[in-house]
């Protein structure tokens, strides 16, 4: 408050002047919340919209249907409302957020805060829920040159990749012939997903088409019997099954179980990079071991908080991040106007 009426006093009592000050004042300010990307974040950027947009001209000539109301940005990862493969319900909101192509920006960011270069290991383990998110991570990876091990549940919550004629396989298959996704980033397995990444729960007909379309691309669709099984299966791509080197990041997209786990705990986990520290509150799935076995992992569910925390827009998508403390600027610009705008002679009493 002493500042502010210093400011009050250092402008006067009056004048254009003050309103140019005022004004500077305000814009700097604005251009303080800006956080501009750089020429390889932007190229990134661009890849991700031109790769949203040709998937959806793709979906188009295959003769599916899209609908530009859950999906106004035409981003081609929108599915539907419901369908044989829809595993548990999810936020529409969250999938539009999840398609943003700053998310492909934070990742490599993420990558190199991390200590990442090209040529390092990092393993993802995703659900079909988010496939723009999923996309995103890959096309990160891709930009810095990390070698990815990758698994798939294919099931997969509302409004994510549950059309029948497109689970997330097909996606990715477009994503290749259109160039915007490398053949290294082709799974080394899929599983069923949904209750206990064995399609249990499912009715027969998607059990069926997910497992067409696992051996359509070309992937092997692991048939775990039991959680624990898929649990241990993660695990050994983590571990780099001896033919491999260590994962140096472990990346979770989406709710899977055998991501999870089971344990409750694992529901207090804050979305964002996890450090190994973190283990013993984890839970008993793939993130909770792979933190006691010393790997970090970037954690990707709660988007809308996520988002908030990084500056990505959540009804609407922004040009750029939203610089940290942005809202605390905000403040300081309504009450450096008030004060001008109560101080400033504006107008005078004439006596008649």
């Amino acid at each position: 408050m002493r500042r502010l009426r210093r400011l009050g006093a250092l402008l006067g009592s009056g004048g254009p002047m003050r309103l140019m000050l005022l004004t500077a004042a305000l814009c700097a300010l604005w251009a303080a919340q800006r956080a501009p990307l750089n020429a390889e974040e932007s190229r990134l950027y661009h890849k991700v919209e031109s790769a949203q947009a040709f998937l959806w001209d793709a979906l188009e000539q295959g003769g599916i249907s899209l609908d530009v109301g859950p999906d106004p940005y035409r981003s081609g990862f929108i599915g539907v409302e419901w369908s044989v493969t829809t595993t548990t319900l999810g936020s529409l909101e969250a999938k539009r957020c999840a398609t943003d192509p700053l998310w492909a920006v934070r990742a490599l960011r993420w990558f190199d805060a991390q200590g990442l270069k090209e040529g390092d290991r990092i393993v993802v383990l995703a659900s079909s829920s988010f496939p723009g998110l999923l996309y995103s991570v890959l096309a990160a990876a891709e930009v810095r040159g990390l070698r990815v091990g990758l698994a798939v549940s294919l099931g997969s919550s509302t409004w994510g990749a549950n059309r029948p004629e497109a689970p997330w396989p097909v996606l990715a298959g477009i994503l290749r012939r259109g160039g915007f996704l490398g053949l290294d980033a082709k799974p080394t397995f899929y599983t069923l997903g949904g209750e206990e990444e064995n399609g249990l729960g499912m009715p027969e007909e998607a059990r069926v088409l997910l497992a067409e379309a696992a051996r359509s691309d070309g992937v092997e669709l692991f048939r775990n019997a039991t959680l624990d099984e898929a649990v241990d299966r993660k695990m050994r791509l983590i571990g780099g099954d001896g033919s491999e080197p260590p994962a140096k990041l472990v990346v979770s997209v989406g709710g899977s179980e055998g991501n999870i786990g089971t344990d409750p705990a694992a529901m207090s986990l804050m979305s964002g990079v996890l450090a190994p520290g973190e283990g013993p509150h984890a839970g008993n799935g793939v993130i909770g071991m792979a933190l006691r076995a010393g790997r970090p992992v970037l954690y990707l569910l709660n988007l809308r908080v996520l988002a908030e925390a990084e500056g990505i827009g959540w009804e609407e998508r922004r040009p750029e991040f939203a610089a940290r403390g942005s809202a605390m600027a905000s403040v300081l610009g309504l009450a450096l106007f008030a004060l001008v705008m109560a101080t400033h002679r504006r107008w005078t009493w004439e006596r008649e």
